[in-house]
C-alpha cells in the first residue's frame, strides 16, 4: 500500500458546512490548506485567519490557477456546484463537495462522465452514511426489504436553500435521503412513484415531498422530505429498516436506534458522535486514501448522479402522476 500523501487543499465557501470542514481538515494530518475562497471578502479573510495561512479570495478561479492547490473542497450554494466541479476537473483538480453535485440530471451525469475519464477522486459528502445509527441499522439489517426515510426541517425562507435557483428542499436534504435509501438498499434504483406540493410557504418548488422507490432487489423504499418544521414529536430525520424478521428505528436525529426482532426490542443503540464534523473525518479520510490510490470514497460522484436522478424522477412524478422508470 502506498503512503498517502498529504494533500493541499483550497476551501471554496466559509459559511457553516466550510467552517466544519476546515476543522476537519486541521485535525488530519492527510491535508494541508492554502487557500480560502468566498464571495465575501470578509469572511474569506477570517478564514485564512482560522487557518493561519495568509492566502485568501473572493474568485473561486483562485483555487485552480494556483499549483499549489491540489484538491477542493466546495461547500458553496448548490447553484454554484456543476459550474465549480466541471472547473476543478478540467483543471486536473480532486474534489471533495458537499451534495448535490448538480441540480438537473443531465448535468449530473455530464460531470460523472468527466470526472470517469479524467481519473479524479469526486467524493460526495454524505453525512447521513456516518452517523452510528445508519452503521447500527445495516448491521442488523443488511438487506431490508422496507425502508423509511423522514427528513423535515423548518421553512426555508429567508434562507438560500429555500430558494428555486439552489433546489428548493429536495436539494437541500432530499438529495442526502435519496442518497440514503439506496445506499440502505444496496441495490440499483428501477421505478419512482412521488406526490407533493407547496404547502408551508410560497416557494418556486415544492416544500413537501413524498416518494416511494423500486429497487432492482425489491426493497421499496418510501422516502418524505419537507419544510413542515420541527416539533417534539419530529426529529428532523427519522429512519425505520425492516425485513421479514425485524426492524430498526432511529430517531432523535439519527442519534439513538433501537433494534426489533418479533415485536420484542432486542438490542438498543444511543449513538454518539453524529455532529457533522465528526462524519467529516471519516469522510475526508476516505477521500484522501482514495487520491492515493488505496480505496474508493465513502460515496464517489457516481452515488451523486444517482441522487440528482432520484429527483428528477420524483420532480417528472409529481407532474406526470405517473410511476417513472429509471
Amino acid at each position: 500500500m502506498s503512503r498517502t500523501p498529504t494533500l493541499r487543499v483550497a476551501i471554496i465557501g466559509y459559511g457553516t458546512i466550510g467552517r466544519l470542514v476546515s476543522k476537519a481538515l486541521q485535525n488530519n494530518s492527510a491535508f494541508t490548506v492554502t487557500r480560502v475562497i468566498d464571495r465575501n471578502p470578509e469572511t474569506a479573510e477570517a478564514g485564512a485567519r482560522d487557518m493561519n495561512i495568509a492566502a485568501w479570495s473572493r474568485d473561486p478561479s483562485d483555487a485552480f490557477r494556483f499549483s499549489n492547490v491540489d484538491a477542493v473542497v466546495i461547500a458553496t450554494p448548490h447553484a454554484d456546484h456543476a459550474e465549480l466541479t466541471t472547473s476543478a476537473l478540467y483543471h486536473r483538480k480532486h474534489v471533495f463537495l458537499q451534495p448535490p453535485v448538480a441540480l438537473r440530471s443531465p448535468e449530473a451525469f455530464r460531470i460523472l462522465s468527466m470526472a470517469k475519464h479524467s481519473g479524479l477522486v469526486v467524493a460526495m459528502d454524505y453525512w447521513t452514511r456516518s452517523a452510528p445509527a445508519i452503521r447500527f441499522a445495516r448491521g442488523k439489517i443488511p438487506r431490508p426489504t422496507f425502508i423509511q426515510i423522514e427528513s423535515v426541517v423548518d421553512p426555508l425562507k429567508d434562507t438560500w436553500a429555500g430558494e428555486a435557483i439552489h433546489g428548493g428542499v429536495l436539494a437541500y436534504t432530499g438529495n442526502h435521503a435519496l442518497d440514503l435509501a439506496c445506499y440502505l438498499a444496496a441495490s440499483r434504483p428501477t421505478h419512482v412513484q412521488a406526490s407533493g406540493g407547496r404547502h408551508t410557504r410560497r416557494s418556486g418548488l415544492a416544500d413537501t415531498i413524498s416518494g416511494a422507490i423500486r429497487f432492482a432487489n425489491g426493497s421499496l423504499a418510501r422516502v418524505i422530505v419537507g419544510e413542515f418544521g420541527h416539533s417534539q414529536t419530529f426529529s428532523s430525520w427519522r429512519l425505520l429498516t425492516a425485513d421479514a424478521i425485524g426492524t430498526v428505528t432511529a430517531t432523535n436525529n439519527l442519534r439513538n436506534a433501537v433494534s426489533f426482532e418479533n415485536g420484542r426490542s432486542t438490542s438498543a443503540a444511543k449513538c454518539v458522535g453524529v455532529a457533522p464534523e465528526a462524519s467529516f473525518t471519516r469522510s475526508l479520510t476516505a477521500f484522501a486514501n482514495a487520491v492515493a490510490g488505496n480505496g474508493r470514497p465513502l460515496a464517489d460522484i457516481t452515488d451523486g448522479a444517482r441522487a440528482v436522478q432520484l429527483a428528477d424522477a420524483m420532480y417528472e412524478a409529481m407532474v406526470s402522476g405517473k410511476r417513472i422508470k429509471l
